[in-house]
């Protein structure tokens, strides 16, 4: 699976985007939870 990061500094939390589908979104205050988060 290919995936963009980003960070929400509002919510000081990590996005990893699905490339192929922007509405597949993991969060997680690590890169690593958001991730994980997204491939759930």
């Amino acid at each position: 699976m290919k995936y963009t990061l980003q960070l929400d500094l509002t919510k000081q939390m990590f996005m990893a985007i699905d490339v192929n589908d922007r509405n597949h979104v993991g969060t997680g205050s690590t890169v690593e939870q958001a991730v994980a988060a997204l491939t759930k």
